[in-house]
Order: C-alpha cells, then structure tokens, then sequence
C-alpha cells in the first residue's frame, strides 16, 4: 500500500503503476522477477517478438492482489565452521616472532590499498577470518569479493545499459581498479576504517551450481561485456552501516573484550542501514538479485541490528522499486542530491516492521546479542576467540593471523596493550572457547 498523503499526484501514480505491476506478476515464475527495467536488453534487429496472451489484471482493492508479490526472509543459515588444527611447535614460535614487543606497524590507507607497494601488508591485514564472510541463501552463495574479480566487475559497470540504472556514470579501468575495487576490498577488513568499526559489507554475488542458470542473450551488450556462464563473480550488494551517534558499543574498546553489541546499543546509536547492490545484465529477470536482496536484508536486521534500512533507486528504475515494495519497505520521499541531477525514490522499513512482517512473535533480539568476537574480524558468526594476548587478558581473537593483524596495525593493540609481562602457561594449540586461550604468544 502507498500511502499517498502529501506527495505529488503524478509519483503517486507511477508507485500504484508499479505495485499493480507487481500484482500482475504474482503468478509468474520468479525467473521474471530482477532488479533492472524489464526493457533494458532489446531484441537484435530483426528479431521476431513473441506475442504474450493477456492476463487479467486482478481488482486492487482484492485480498489476494493486496498480499501477492510479498517475499518473506528465510530462517539464517550459517556455514559450517572448520576445525583448527593444533599448532606445532614450530608454528608457535613463528607466531611469537609475528607479535613480538617492538614489530613495525603499517598504516591500511583508504585508497591505494592495491598498489604494489602495498600488497605484503594487504596479505597480513586481509586474514582467513576477513576473506570469509558469506550469507548463503538456496541458490546463492554471497561472499567478499576479491581481487581476481576485476574483470567481472569492469564487464558490469563499463557497460551502458547498466549505466543507465546506476549513478556512477561511465568509470575508466583504473577508476575499476581504484575505486571501486579498492572499496570493496577495503570494506572487508572492518578494523582498518578511519571509524575503527566495520562501515559496509560488500558482498560478490555467486551461484553455488553456475549451471543451474543460463544467461539471456546479450546482443544489446557491448561484445567485451557479453558473459556465456553464469560462473564467478555475477554482481554485488552491500549493506552501509552509518551511525547517527557516537556508540563505544560498536567497535572493541580498550581493556575489555569485543562484544556483539545489543540491539539496545545499535538503536543508541540509531545505525541506519543502506543498500546498493547491481547484477550482469544477462542475468536479469531469474530471480538472483530477489534472493540476494531478502538475504542482505535480513542479515541487517536479524544479525547486525540496524534500526532502518534505505533504498533509493533511480526513479525510472521499476523493477528495483518493486524489489524495495515486496520486501515490505514504503516509499518515503523522492531526491535528486547526486552529481548527474537523477530523480531517486528512497524507500525504508524499521526495524519493528522487518520483525513483524518476518518473524511475528518473535523476541526482536539478535541471536549473537553480547557475544564475544574476535577484535580484528569483528564477525560474530565464528565460533568465541581462543587466541589471546600473552601480556593482557581482553585481548582476544579468532586466529593467529587476526592476532597478528591487530598487532602490526598502526592504531591496534601493540600501542593499546597493558604491557605486562608474558603469561606462561597458556594452553597452545586448539584451545576451544572459553579456555585459557592457545597463545602462549611473547609479545
């Protein structure tokens, strides 16, 4: 339902054009549903167009058109955690040179993070834990994206007709490189932000069985576009975190140990959530932005705890509209504050409305609420940390390599550590969560 009270009568027009649009589609495989104009990809010249029967067109004001079109948010599913092998000998005196007292520390710049000069550190700092962060859904596997996904991002964003839906213009190679792959790899390493806290996740859109879906023909793409397999890297979306007040609670602190925070805390701070997300035109209308977007929606709101989430696509963009509209956000008000003048139609749900639409009777609480997590990582999904620092006793991570991370960061915790003399004792190898830890690192 549009509530139409104050907003000007001709998008009040095209909003209801969209949903009764939406209704039609009710009946229709979700292949058909996607988050791009339905006409962006023309027919080749010549091309002889199938004619379509007719479909009656439902009465608005029905019970089955008000609830048709409705995507509601699958149970979480999280991905089986590996075992770690005991460490060595061997392995722990290597990682006892790696934290020592006095390492030389680096600096992780926003930009020019893949430069050459800047690898080594990119390798220490972009750990196990940082690369594998991943939403799963039936079809999809979201997962960060990585360096090698170059190529799949320039196909997609170097390629007008997706141009026309985005406000990023028309980006050279290197801005590829430089801009936009810089962000997206600097996103998953959430410590190293000028915020010190996780500000975005970027995730690569995957399918898990690439065979199971076939590219539409992409004449209408430039050649150097066009894809053949739906393998790899196929898009992206991401969820930015903004907090409109300052919150300890939200990233480690000094002397205690990193904690999920509450959904009390992410509202003390009111996190506000935003969404972008964009996909190869060949896959358009087969339902995989549909899926990613209830996904990434639903990890705001159930898992991170944002206290609203914003859309705001171009306003000649219907099918990303109606993705915002089944997934039970609202229209709220229209704006043109980007460099190309684009009118965009932002869209919202709350976190009370995400709960009652999704997860009815259910205690808005998020299932990681006050958990331990690792300091450098920050990903609550894991398992509690069981590495910890030799010299103090709330410094604690999932790896040796987040150890690590945090420790030759200029702004981690060689320069907050109490400095105390080395532990002995401390339990090497698997230690599980809770235990003493299995560091036993001389820092």
């Amino acid at each position: 339902m549009i509530a139409d009270e104050g907003l000007p009568g001709e998008l009040v027009g095209k909003l209801r054009d969209v949903v009764l649009a939406d209704d039609d589609r009710a009946d229709e495989d979700d292949e058909h549903e996607h988050e791009h104009e339905e006409d962006a990809i023309v027919p080749a010249p010549g091309a002889k167009k199938k004619k379509k029967k007719p479909k009656k067109r439902k009465p608005a004001g029905s019970k089955q058109a008000a609830n048709s079109g409705s995507a509601i948010a699958p149970e979480m599913t999280v991905p089986e955690e590996p075992a770690r092998p005991s460490e060595t000998p061997d392995q722990t005196s290597f990682w006892e040179q790696e934290v020592k007292k006095g390492r030389l520390t680096h600096h992780l710049p926003d930009w020019g993070l893949l430069e050459s000069r800047y690898r080594p550190n990119l390798d220490i700092f972009l750990t196990p834990s940082c690369r594998n962060v991943e939403l799963i859904t039936p079809r999809l596997r979201l997962r960060q994206v990585r360096i090698d996904d170059r190529e799949a991002i320039r196909r997609i964003k170097m390629e007008p007709i997706v141009q026309k839906t985005q406000l990023y213009g028309s980006p050279s190679r290197e801005d590829i490189k430089n801009v936009f792959l810089n962000r997206y790899i600097r996103s998953s390493m959430p410590r190293g932000s000028a915020q010190k806290m996780r500000n975005e996740f970027v995730f690569a859109i995957t399918l898990k069985d690439p065979s199971s879906v076939k590219p539409s023909i992409g004449e209408a793409l430039r050649i150097a576009n066009r894809i053949e397999q739906a393998q790899g890297y196929l898009g992206n979306i991401a969820l930015g975190l903004e907090p409109q007040y300052k919150s300890p609670a939200l990233l480690p602190q000094t002397g205690v140990p990193y904690t999920h925070p509450t959904f009390a805390e992410t509202s003390k701070a009111a996190l506000k959530g935003t969404m972008f997300y964009e996909l190869h035109p060949q896959l358009w209308g087969k339902g995989i932005m549909s899926e990613a977007f209830t996904e990434v929606l639903r990890f705001a709101m159930e898992e991170v705890g944002v206290d609203v989430m914003v859309t705001d696509p171009t306003e000649k963009n219907d099918a990303s509209i109606r993705l915002c509209l089944r997934n039970g956000m609202k229209f709220t008000s229209t704006g043109t504050n980007n460099p190309y003048g684009k009118p965009q139609l932002f869209h919202e749900i709350t976190r009370d409305e995400w709960w009652a639409r999704n997860r009815p009777g259910r205690e808005i609480k998020s299932p990681w609420e006050g958990k331990e997590a690792c300091r450098w990582c920050m990903d609550s999904r894991l398992s509690e940390p069981t590495v910890q620092c030799s010299r103090c006793d709330w410094a604690r991570y999932c790896s040796r390599e987040c150890q690590r991370a945090d420790w030759v960061w200029t702004e981690g915790h060689q320069a907050e550590c109490d400095m105390k003399e080395p532990k002995r004792g401390l339990a090497n190898g698997g230690g599980s969560a809770g235990s003493a830890g299995r560091d036993g690192v001389m820092i």
